[in-house]
């Protein structure tokens, strides 16, 4: 993997010629293991070299476990979307009011259902998204950008009654 800042100095600067050599064909990967060219502001470039420098990796190395870690966690939040989207809207109601701290018996009470139907709702959820906790599914949620902490659905204490 090839770094370099998005504006080289114009003795580097590579011609047209150049630039269609280094770059891929239209809708075909590059081979195995070949060159990948990536524009990098001048910020984002200083930044990985720093960092970098303080692994005691090279930019090339450290940038190319970077985005391999990005591809991964794109990859589980592509799923986890298609799982979200695989829910019934009731199963997505349980899953939110779960994932955002309550208990079985208060998200039963403000939905009108049985702590049963709930515990229910939530297994399959859990199998779904293949996680096995309330907090492993916070924390999946909240990856996804939908902090289920925020949204108009408040936990229920035990003082209220549903609505």
């Amino acid at each position: 993997m090839w770094i370099r800042s998005s504006r080289p100095p114009d003795a580097t600067r590579p011609t047209a010629e150049a630039s269609d050599r280094l770059a891929a064909p239209a809708l075909e990967p590059p081979p195995a293991g070949g060159l990948i060219l990536v524009e990098a502001g001048d910020d984002l470039a200083l930044r990985l070299w720093r960092l970098a420098r303080a692994s005691g990796e090279s930019p090339e190395t450290l940038a190319a476990d970077l985005l391999r870690r990005a591809l991964e966690q794109e990859g589980r939040r592509e799923r986890a979307e298609t799982s979200l989207a695989s829910l019934t809207p009731r199963q997505r109601e349980v899953t939110r009011l779960a994932a955002s701290g309550q208990t079985n018996r208060q998200i039963a009470r403000a939905l009108w259902l049985s702590p049963e139907t709930v515990k229910t709702h939530l297994r399959r959820a859990l199998e779904h998204f293949d996680v096995h906790s309330k907090a492993e599914l916070r924390l999946l949620l909240f990856d996804l950008g939908d902090d289920p902490t925020s949204s108009d659905q408040r936990p229920v204490t035990s003082d209220q009654q549903a609505v």
